[in-house]
């Protein structure tokens, strides 16, 4: 007799488990009847450990439910359910679960299966979705007698509405959980191959076998794969989107760059991509500020990261002035607190869009709050320079509004970080910073002093205000003129785009419309993106013309080599692998990875 009615993760054996009297719906019914695994196999099960591991990473990246914080339990039984979620907010596997996911050498394949496993589960969770509940109600209501096949064929002719509702459902939670397993980390592309997919492994492994097609409740396996790669592909089409975002943001354009990280969230809703857009629109605040509130803009300068190749240039200040009254540059800072808080929420290890809040949150006059979160992070992280230097000005400007004297414990920390990293340009500015405002010049022109001499300083804004307080005269550049790499041949900036595509096909380009935060109330809403990705070269237009030319190549030279042929650059973007070296006023930049130069991209001088 094929099992029908054995729902998603859930083993024939279901009847069996019903209890007369206890509810099934919460966790404690399941571990009261079977007992807590984790705490009687800790010790010998070093899966255990790996699994609480992986489902607090997926359980940051995944939607969360609004009454109930999820929780993991495995229980001491291979009879029960491999997978369960229940509306107690709890999620129950048991010792199958992970026999199924880790056999085999490769413990990360198993923290992958597992990943997806527990995504689907919390997919359901967040949904509402607790069909295995159905099955239990129609168990109590039918008795234990009836087999499964005449239940699921009771399920099929009684409701077959519920019963394609129920399989959107599981299609839903199938399309989510290798979703939040990718956010948290994981990768998920190789059990969705045709050849040899985790869908039909868990299935025969649970003893559910080919017969789950039948399932009146749940889609055919096949159908299930395809959903699955379906939505991996809408993933992988849209990388372009954060691609551009990147470069975007790099050449100084945040509003665009915003757009691109908006639209790619569409699909791709995780940490890096929110902290991006934060990013963006801190930005974009502190180019108001700049303009309209210069010594708020130039007195200490906060660290932040831009996520995945690039870091945001380190220029976050705040001032005495009244700059929050200003509502454009309010409405920003409050964006970029509300993005970071999304990014934060989705990765409990992730300390670089922790640091990003800080500095939003220190702009926003919230010292306390800046506070906690940079002693958070160092409490994990005693050594991160970024928390140290945000945590310092928090400390003091927080003294300040509460008329405490904590200006000695802000500059013992930042004498600390400088002494653990002397080429620090935060902590350099910000010790002659403090220097200056208690009124020690002397000691504020040594540090200054040292800043201006940094090797990888770049000649930006902060640079030229330095250097006019200690030279008394306005910083020029070196007469000589370097001329920046030239352009590929067949390409320039400002020109139709159509032609480029005409020349190179169709089909290595790819179209996407954005839609502009910024500019709602206009006719300038919606913004065209096109990327033409062919060979070592990607182009990025906007509304029909050519915005950013980006030419890749072997990294065989190294920065040193490459550097002193242009100068100074304006501006210094640091990535995971290394660094953008952006030169603003000549219209390009230098891309170095492991010190190693990879790419020049050009764009409109003096963006």
């Amino acid at each position: 007799m094929k099992k029908a009615l054995v729902l998603l993760l859930i083993l024939p054996v279901l009847n069996n488990l019903y209890g007369d009297k206890d509810n099934k719906d919460y966790t404690q019914w399941w571990i009261y009847n079977h007992g807590d695994y984790a705490k009687t196999a800790e010790k010998n099960d070093p899966r255990v450990i790996r699994a609480f591991e992986v489902f607090e990473q997926v359980k940051n990246a995944a939607d969360k439910p609004t009454d109930r914080a999820p929780r993991l339990f495995i229980i001491k039984t291979r009879l029960g359910p491999c997978a369960l979620s229940l509306p107690d907010g709890g999620i129950i596997i048991n010792p199958k679960t992970l026999d199924i996911c880790y056999h085999g050498e490769d413990k990360a394949k198993g923290d992958s299966r597992l990943a997806f496993i527990l995504g689907h589960e919390l997919a359901h969770l967040a949904n509402k979705d607790f069909i295995h509940r159905q099955a239990f109600l129609a168990l109590k209501e039918y008795g234990d007698k009836k087999a499964n096949k005449e239940l699921a064929e009771y399920f099929r002719l009684s409701d077959p509405e519920k019963a394609r509702e129920f399989k959107k459902r599981e299609l839903l939670a199938d399309q989510k959980g290798a979703l939040y397993a990718v956010m948290a980390g994981y990768d998920v592309g190789e059990l969705f191959r045709k050849e040899n997919d985790f869908l039909t492994h868990w299935a025969k492994q649970t003893g559910i076998g080919m017969s789950y097609d039948d399932d009146p409740n749940h889609p055919a396996l096949e159908k299930r794969l395809q959903f699955v790669q379906v939505q991996q592909k809408e993933v992988s089409n849209r990388l372009e989107l954060f691609k551009a975002g990147v470069l975007l943001f790099q050449m100084g354009n945040y509003r665009d760059a915003a757009a691109a990280f908006h639209e790619f969230s569409k699909v791709y809703p995780a940490r890096e991509v929110f902290n991006n857009i934060g990013a963006c629109y801190f930005n974009l605040a502190q180019g108001l500020l700049h303009f309209r509130y210069s010594e708020d803009y130039y007195r200490f300068r906060l660290s932040t990261t831009i996520a995945y190749e690039t870091t945001a240039e380190k220029m976050h200040p705040r001032g005495e002035g009244d700059y929050l009254k200003d509502k454009e540059i309010s409405r920003y800072l409050t964006k970029a607190e509300e993005y970071f808080q999304a990014a934060v929420s989705r990765d409990r290890h992730d300390r670089d869009s922790r640091c990003n809040l800080a500095a939003a949150l220190i702009l926003n006059k919230k010292y306390a709050e800046a506070l906690a979160v940079c002693t958070a992070v160092l409490e994990k992280y005693p050594n991160d320079i970024k928390a140290v230097n945000n945590k310092a000005i928090a400390f003091y400007l927080y003294g300040k509004e509460e008329d405490l004297e904590t200006t000695p414990k802000a500059m013992y920390l930042l004498q600390e970080a400088h002494q653990t990293n002397p080429g620090n340009a935060e902590i350099l500015y910000n010790l002659a910073t403090l220097k200056q405002e208690r009124e020690r010049l002397a000691g504020a022109k040594v540090y200054w002093e040292k800043y201006l001499k940094l090797p990888a300083i770049p000649v930006d804004n902060y640079y030229k205000y330095v250097y006019k307080k200690l030279r008394k005269e306005t910083f020029q550049a070196p007469v000589k003129e370097v001329q920046p790499p030239p352009i590929p041949a067949g390409f320039r900036l400002g020109e139709d785009f159509s032609r480029i595509g005409k020349k190179w096909g169709k089909e290595s380009i790819q179209a996407y419309k954005l839609g502009n935060e910024e500019n709602k109330e206009s006719e300038n809403w919606y913004l065209d993106l096109q990327v033409l990705v062919k060979d070592n070269m990607r182009l990025i237009a906007l509304d029909g013309m050519i915005e950013l030319v980006e030419q890749e190549f072997p990294g065989d030279k190294s920065v040193k080599e490459i550097l002193p042929l242009f100068g100074l650059p304006q501006k210094i973007v640091n990535h995971t692998g290394g660094n953008f070296y952006v030169y603003k006023d000549k219209g390009f930049s230098v891309k170095e990875i492991k010190n190693k130069v990879c790419s020049y991209t050009w764009f409109e001088k003096g963006f």
